[in-house]
């Protein structure tokens, strides 16, 4: 696709996002809104503008392949949000605005006299969302923080990975997504609620809020018992034989949940003594023995290749499954076939290739309209002409660094 394609009507056709994001979380969820057709507006702070265009690897000289992945669909604005004429050009585009976007660190946006009852009072129509990393109250309200910190402090990292390796962080900023996630589905919500009552409102969420709230059963067994979860690697919790297995040539993951299923995974290993070991042949006793189950269980599977197991597993109806790498997930048929692999290109003619849309409508689906824009591309656009009040470019470091 060019970067000149039209804009489709999504189900967001006619809003316009102001996205004052920066790195992933507030990004993600502007870039979400823009995907469904909503007008977003990045505002980018110059001389850099978002610190992810600069990190390695890139596809272009600021346009850098985390970039990319959370600015698709918006165009790129820079205002200089430590002077008057800049803070002054974005309460204009506030004012014709549906949604503004921010993931500042605390205090921030109280500096630029955006506070939450200056918003509501001058811009009341607004949906504002705010996307902290700790949250807006409490005794870490004004502490920044990052994704790998958050993953820490929800108890996540404490329950991933095994005893002998300790904590282990998630290999996706999660907590960012997650944040992402809950403060477009609170958007969303704001939105069908304004509809109704005219008036826009805060939507606060924060890292360490999405990751507590999508703790599920971990949590649950938290609370049913007072026993602290502990990490269990790549099985299960309180089911087994439920995870990986090491075969003679790579892993495959498996899962028994029923009695059927098993009598079917023993007769898959040749191993019909299984069915009669008291502590295996119901699931009380395989939950009571795990350790003895899934030790037994992989010295069965460790003698054939990943591909037998697949092709047996599946003629038994066992769920299972292969551990692909990133590339070969992509490369995937079921990838290509749900169409989460897209391609764009720049305006100098680079092409792009990013996740596709995890959401599917039937009537009004996201679309691929813009590419992930350069820095500063659409000030002209957008402001009316390059030297607005309030316009900027890309220059030198000014002292004091970015806002």
């Amino acid at each position: 696709m060019t970067a000149q394609a039209p804009a489709p009507r999504g189900p967001l056709g006619g809003m316009r996002v102001i996205d004052l994001g920066r790195i992933v979380a507030g990004p993600f969820c502007a870039m979400m809104l823009g995907d469904f057709g909503a007008d977003v507006i990045k505002i980018e702070t110059p001389p850099d503008g978002d610190f992810l265009r600069h990190q390695a690897p890139k596809f272009a000289d600021d346009v850098g392949s985390y970039f990319a992945t959370a600015n698709r669909n918006k165009r790129s604005v820079m205002l200089d949000l430590r002077s008057p004429e800049g803070l002054a050009a974005l309460r204009r585009l506030l004012a014709e605005a549906d949604v503004l976007v921010e993931n500042f660190r605390p205090g921030v946006l109280e500096k630029m006299g955006l506070d939450e009852a200056t918003l509501q009072r001058e811009f009341p129509r607004l949906v504002v969302a705010r996307v902290a990393a700790y949250g807006h109250v409490g005794p870490m309200k004004d502490e920044p923080g990052v994704d790998q910190l958050v993953q820490g402090i929800s108890g996540h990292m404490a329950i991933t990975g095994t005893v002998e390796t300790g904590p282990i962080r998630s290999g996706i900023a999660i907590c960012d997504i997650l944040g992402a996630l809950c403060a477009t589905m609170g958007v969303l919500a704001a939105l069908v609620e304004r509809a109704a009552s005219g008036r826009g409102q805060i939507v606060r969420t924060s890292l360490l809020e999405a990751m507590l709230g999508m703790m599920s059963m971990q949590a649950g067994k938290y609370f049913a018992t007072g026993v602290d979860p502990k990490p269990e690697g790549n099985h299960h919790p309180v089911i087994a034989p439920y995870g990986a297995f090491e075969t003679s040539d790579g892993y495959v993951q498996l899962q028994v949940m029923h009695e059927r299923q098993f009598v079917a995974l023993a007769k898959a290993c040749g191993r019909p003594e299984w069915l009669d070991d008291p502590r295996m042949n119901t699931n009380p006793a395989r939950a009571a023995n795990m350790p003895y189950v899934r030790e037994t269980v992989a010295r069965a599977i460790a003698t054939r290749s990943t591909a037998e197991w697949l092709r047996d597993l599946h003629a038994a109806d066992i769920g299972c499954g292969p551990i692909l790498s990133v590339a070969e997930a992509f490369r995937s048929a079921q990838a290509l076939a749900t169409e989460m692999v897209q391609h764009m290109h720049l305006n100098d003619g680079t092409e792009v290739t990013i996740p596709g849309f995890p959401v599917k409508l039937s009537r009004t689906p996201a679309a691929l309209h813009r590419p992930p824009p350069r820095l500063g591309e659409h000030t002209a656009e957008v402001l009316g002409s390059a030297d607005a009040p309030g316009a900027a470019r890309p220059g030198k470091r000014e002292k004091g660094g970015r806002t």
